[in-house]
């Protein structure tokens, strides 16, 4: 006789819930089946455990959105940044995805505002400019009389094709725009890029 815990000759468990369960966690990025089935099992044995995260993910999921005004992961709307004094309004730093403003606010050293796109321009893809949010970015500089507009892109064609097309269409107006400098390796992603190399690629920055 079988036991639920264990797996059939196609790997998967003899539990359904469990393999469910599973399945889902392995979905998350970052997570193969291994890790999800380790998850699973943990989850199981700690009921405590299970309840702590299952309330954590519906409060999230209840009280967490995105910046009506920049896009950034926030509770209040506008996010505390677009609702500071203290940042500069006139300095607009253009990130692909919330995440990307994390490593920003961890250094310190940008006292500007940010806009996310939400995504890069990836036609093999799908993602078309229409698909991403440029009409409210021209309304956004125009709004807080941006005067310096810093794409902070990852290093990839995607990236590159989407701060391609952002310096021609502010092309020809008064917005100085920049990009951060050497130091983001070719490929890689900003939001795992560490402190120091952001630092120094953000006061590097160079215009186009």
């Amino acid at each position: 006789m079988s036991r639920p815990f264990e797996a059939n000759e196609g790997g998967e468990f003899q539990s359904p819930a469990l393999e469910r369960l599973v399945r889902s966690l392995a979905r998350l990025p970052g997570l193969g089946r291994k890790s999800a089935t380790r998850i699973a099992l943990h989850l199981i044995a700690e009921e405590v455990a299970a309840e702590d995260l299952l309330s954590a993910a519906n409060e999230a999921a209840e009280k967490v959105t995105n910046c009506s005004n920049c896009g950034a992961i926030t509770e209040p709307d506008p996010c505390r940044i677009c609702q500071s004094d203290r940042r500069d309004p006139t300095q607009l730093c253009i990130v692909a995805s919330p995440v990307d403003i994390l490593p920003f606010e961890k250094a310190g050293f940008f006292q500007g505002r940010y806009f996310v796109l939400g995504s890069l321009l990836s036609p093999l893809d799908g993602v078309r400019a229409a698909d991403l949010p440029f009409d409210r970015l021209r309304e956004r500089i125009a709004h807080d009389s941006v005067s310096e507009v810093i794409i902070a892109l990852d290093s990839s064609v995607e990236g590159e094709t989407t701060a391609l097309y952002v310096q021609q269409m502010l092309e020809g107006g008064p917005v100085k725009m920049t990009r951060l400098a050497t130091g983001i390796p070719v490929g890689g992603a900003l939001a795992y890029t560490d402190e120091v190399t952001l630092q120094r690629a953000f006061l590097g920055r160079r215009s186009f």
